[in-house]
């Protein structure tokens, strides 16, 4: 509550003091001093209140589109989506035992796993789509032409030919990023979804060798070592392309 805490403000409860002193240098009853700096502490306090900017909201991070429905990166997303059903399955269907507790304990990071590959295709159908805006066919014949004008410019338009090829050079630029990102995504997906798909296949198989003498728990530990690499692969490639473009 603004009042609230406006009223514990320290400037305010000098102001508060200072005041009820004054009323009580000029003879007025202890009381009534009292009573003038509760007074001023609680106008002080109501301005200020009333006055004081609301604190601005903290910036949302951007939201990404949704997937593009039949496109590479929905098919590998929900190939992954899959696998971590699979996964969740197989963990409900243990009995108890170090092998049920591991596989219980990796949950949580399978379903971040499969979050952040959820990330990646939507900046996957974000980027297709801003692909889509840069005619490259178009920018290459253009730079092409320029790079021929330029060659017998007069020096009075030499200068707008160079702008201009640097223009269309910064739009080939962009293109060469987004077809980079979008590789990298699309590789990425695959490897995490692919990833996953094999680590359910090794639980499955660990589990159903739990009652056999040779499961121990090194074996045990290389399903963690297994989704920690899956999980290390998709968070590096989300963080790269988030610094590539932003």
């Amino acid at each position: 509550m603004r009042f609230v805490r406006e009223l514990a403000e320290p400037w305010g409860l000098l102001l508060a003091a200072t005041s009820a002193g004054a009323a009580w240098a000029v003879q007025l009853p202890a009381l009534a001093a009292l009573g003038v700096g509760v007074t001023v502490l609680a106008a002080r306090a109501g301005v200020a209140a009333a006055t004081r900017p609301k604190p601005l909201p903290e910036p949302e991070e951007r939201a990404l589109p949704d997937v593009e429905p039949g496109s590479p990166e929905a098919d590998w997303l929900r190939r992954a989506e899959s696998a971590a059903d699979g996964f969740r399955s197989i963990s409900g269907s243990l009995e108890a035992g170090p092998l049920a507790g591991r596989v219980a304990g990796m949950e949580p990071v399978v379903r971040e796993t499969v979050d952040t590959l959820r990330r990646l295709a939507g900046r996957a159908t974000a980027t297709g789509k801003a692909l889509t805006r840069v005619d490259v066919g178009a920018v290459s014949a253009e730079k092409a032409r320029l790079r021929k004008e330029l060659k017998t410019a007069d020096d009075d338009i030499r200068d707008e030919l160079t702008q201009s090829l640097e223009a269309v050079q910064a739009q080939e630029d962009v293109h060469a990023r987004l077809s980079s990102a979008q590789r990298k995504l699309l590789a990425q997906l695959r490897s995490g979804a692919l990833g996953l798909d094999g680590l359910v296949a090794r639980a499955a198989e660990l589990s159903a060798a739990t009652g056999d003498s040779l499961l121990d728990t090194t074996t045990i530990g290389e399903l963690d070592e297994q989704l920690e690499g899956i999980r290390r692969g998709v968070v590096e490639t989300e963080e790269a392309t988030r610094r590539s473009l932003g």
